[in-house]
């Protein structure tokens, strides 16, 4: 998500804007983590991270963390070994029966629970 704000770096810029155009299914987490960089790492004030939040809710569908998001949580954590909030990404995509899930940051090509893949979409 974070490539799609910046072009620092123009193929993954690309790339990220290819994948929000598919409306991408988005997780309160990763917005959460996006906005957070936002604002620690490029000083985005108030205003800005606001836009920063318009901007995926017009090209994007949110899925919420509900209680039994947590529960599949542990169990990720326990099988995969992901990190805590990977893993509540990771269950928020599979509650959404998404197939794919785009991350740099997670294993390449690991199918979890026999039906999400994570893809590293900048290989």
């Amino acid at each position: 998500m974070l490539y799609a704000l910046n072009d620092a770096d123009g193929i993954k810029h690309n790339v990220a804007l290819d994948l929000i155009t598919s409306e991408p299914v988005i997780s309160l987490q990763c917005l959460a983590e996006t906005v957070n960089v936002c604002r620690k790492r490029w000083k985005y004030d108030k205003s800005k991270q606001l836009k920063v939040v318009e901007f995926f809710m017009a090209n994007g569908r949110f899925v919420s963390t509900e209680v039994s998001t947590i529960s599949l949580v542990k169990e990720l954590v326990k099988q995969y070994d992901f990190q805590l909030f990977d893993g509540i990404i990771v269950a928020a995509a599979l509650e959404a029966r998404c197939t794919i899930l785009y991350s740099e940051d997670m294993q390449h090509e690991l199918l979890v629970n026999e039906q999400l893949r994570i893809i590293n979409p900048f290989l």
